[in-house]
């Protein structure tokens, strides 16, 4: 027969292994920042994309020659190919979340391989439009001339310093992503 001081000890020890009230609340904020942060990224996905597809309508309004609105269309159908296969990829990531029991973990996990692939989005996206606006303003120099007035600052030195930090920023966010997936891997 087991006596009272027994029970309780085998109590505690049960008790021990399960996880505070404090705890299981801590994991539910988390895991709601991590759905918020995938929300985010999904707007900023669309965001990226709308803007280079903007940066390509407005200066396909200025295209010289035939090429570059033949360059510009093509790269506006690659932005809205990726933009959509980003898409497809977001549902489909979403859907994989596993067990209520592992919900923390698999959003992590899941918002992880979304900032992943957002950054490869935001790269993709940005070589594309360097792709055609290289040509463009190689095409502009020839009408309005080189240097650093405030047309050039404009339509060139300022986008090409919002795509160097926008990929420094997204090497910064990738790098950071996969050393947490890496971590969250050899916890498993």
């Amino acid at each position: 027969m087991m006596t009272r001081g027994e029970w309780v000890e085998w109590e505690r020890l049960w008790q021990s292994d399960r996880a505070s009230g404090e705890h299981i609340e801590a994991l539910i904020e988390r895991t709601r920042r991590a759905r918020r942060s995938l929300r985010l990224l999904r707007l900023l996905s669309t965001v990226i994309a709308v803007v280079a597809l903007a940066i390509v309508a407005a200066a396909l309004r200025h295209a010289g020659n035939p090429f570059e609105v033949t360059l510009g269309v093509v790269v506006g159908i690659g932005i809205v190919a990726v933009w959509m296969m980003d898409a497809a990829n977001q549902r489909h990531a979403t859907a994989n979340v596993e067990a209520p029991a592992d919900e923390y973990v698999a959003m992590r996990r899941v918002l992880c391989v979304r900032q992943v692939r957002f950054a490869e989005l935001g790269w993709i996206v940005t070589a594309l439009d360097l792709a055609f606006l290289i040509p463009w303003w190689i095409g502009g120099f020839k009408v309005h001339g080189g240097g650093f007035h405030a047309m050039q600052l404009l339509t060139m030195w300022g986008p090409l310093t919002l795509m160097g930090a926008f990929v420094w920023w997204t090497i910064r966010l990738r790098r950071r992503a996969r050393a947490e997936l890496a971590r969250l891997v050899r916890s498993r």
